[in-house]
């Protein structure tokens, strides 16, 4: 009779291993998902815009807008990342990424384009408003639940304090 034994390699689990578990919040992350995609309409038709209006662009007018493009389409891929990051890791090392880019860099830019774009179509303000809006909603959520994770952290914290103490009493009373 022929024995089983385990399957070896990278694609089994070591038991030895701890376990952590993974607290996203769903809300952000759907958020983030639909963000991802309206911020590729977005960065699709703004580059459709500057590519039909590029006759009028050959000025300083036109590279500061080709350089803060760049600059939103950069600063909107890091802060997505740092989004998925914050939500799918338990300590939010990249809060700072998303609180720093949204209103240092990605907010003056997207403002400054919209500006320049108004004599474009009415798709790229409606584009452009969604994601507005989908960021207010992101920083929102995301906040609120690293808020709640470290009230979380620090509870458990605190109880694993008053649980260390106690045992220490009972061992310093025998």
């Amino acid at each position: 009779m022929a024995t089983i034994e385990p399957p070896t390699g990278s694609s089994s689990y070591n038991y030895s291993l701890a376990l952590t578990p993974l607290r996203s919040n769903l809300l952000l992350q759907m958020l983030l998902q639909l963000n991802s995609y309206v911020s590729l309409i977005w960065s699709c038709s703004f580059l459709l815009h500057i590519i039909i209006w590029l006759d009028e662009l050959w000025n300083y007018k036109g590279l500061t807008v080709i350089v803060a493009y760049v600059l939103a389409v950069g600063a909107e891929s890091f802060r997505l990342y740092a989004g998925f990051s914050i939500n799918l890791r338990t300590g939010a090392t990249t809060m700072w990424l998303l609180l720093t880019l949204t209103p240092c860099v990605l907010l003056p830019t997207w403002v400054y384009l919209r500006l320049t774009a108004v004599s474009g179509n009415a798709w790229l303000g409606i584009v452009s408003n969604l994601q507005f809006v989908l960021i207010a909603l992101e920083a929102l959520v995301a906040l609120i639940n690293h808020a709640l994770c470290t009230s979380r952290k620090e509870r458990r914290q605190l109880e694993l304090t008053g649980y260390q103490l106690q045992k220490g009493f009972r061992d310093r009373t025998k």
